[in-house]
């Protein structure tokens, strides 16, 4: 690991512990920050997962990321990582050690498109009630002027484009959230076959690295058929694969 990067989760720990310090002094996130900076990582992850059973937060999965990743477990330091920005999708902390992580064991560390980060501004669900509302917000403006057979007024052609705005910007937004559900990370620390069908057995048909993102399109049993960011295909076992959304 970096000095670069070691210097900066230390900083985050610190900063959170002294917030955590007023608050809730004798918390399992609180004494998870303690061990780790005592660098019993062990007991650390330990009470991070602790604190995780009690509320997940995008810091409890931020600090169990870091834990993981003094453990020597790459790949599940990702996973972490991963499900910490879903939950805070707009710190740029937790972005930046993420790509950074990635990079760090041979991934992709691309920054994410601007029109990603927009859609994960409002959670999938308040972007579905948005669309919904917009729908039948429009279809009344269109439809109640004929049928009262009256002038289109400015009050509902405001309406009209404002309706029409947020439907514009809700179903793309929708549909890449619901994209990113659908996704997983490989957590296993050696590379994973993938098969052509839904066996140990079956013949290989490609491979997914260590920390690697998949697109989940299949589920059968104890087997994802997954596409990785590599574009390899095939069914990965449930063991070294973990969706980012149970």
């Amino acid at each position: 690991m970096s000095s670069l990067f070691r210097i900066l989760a230390l900083y985050n720990l610190t900063v959170i512990a002294a917030f955590a310090a007023k608050s809730e002094p004798a918390s399992p996130f609180q004494s998870g920050i303690e061990a780790y900076q005592n660098a019993e990582y062990e007991t650390a992850k330990t009470q991070f997962n602790a604190a995780l059973d009690l509320d997940e937060t995008a810091a409890a999965r931020h600090n169990l990321g870091l834990a993981h990743l003094q453990l020597n477990a790459p790949a599940e330091a990702v996973w972490q990582l991963e499900r910490a920005q879903l939950l805070a999708p707009l710190n740029a902390d937790y972005r930046f050690k993420l790509e950074a992580l990635r990079q760090q064991i041979g991934l992709f560390a691309g920054a994410p498109k601007w029109y990603t980060l927009a859609s994960q501004s409002l959670p999938t669900q308040a972007w579905l009630i948005l669309a919904t509302v917009s729908f039948w917000l429009l279809l009344a403006v269109l439809i109640l002027p004929r049928l009262s057979d009256t002038k289109v007024s400015i009050g509902l052609k405001t309406l009209r484009v404002i309706s029409i705005a947020a439907l514009t910007l809700s179903i793309p937004s929708l549909w890449i959230n619901l994209r990113l559900l659908q996704t997983g990370t490989v957590i296993t620390d050696r590379v994973a076959s993938l098969h052509a069908a839904p066996a140990s057995a079956a013949p290989e048909s490609g491979t997914a690295r260590p920390g690697e993102r998949a697109r989940i399109i299949d589920t059968y049993k104890h087997f994802y058929e997954v596409e990785t960011e590599g574009l390899a295909t095939g069914w990965i076992s449930k063991d070294v694969f973990r969706p980012l959304v149970d």
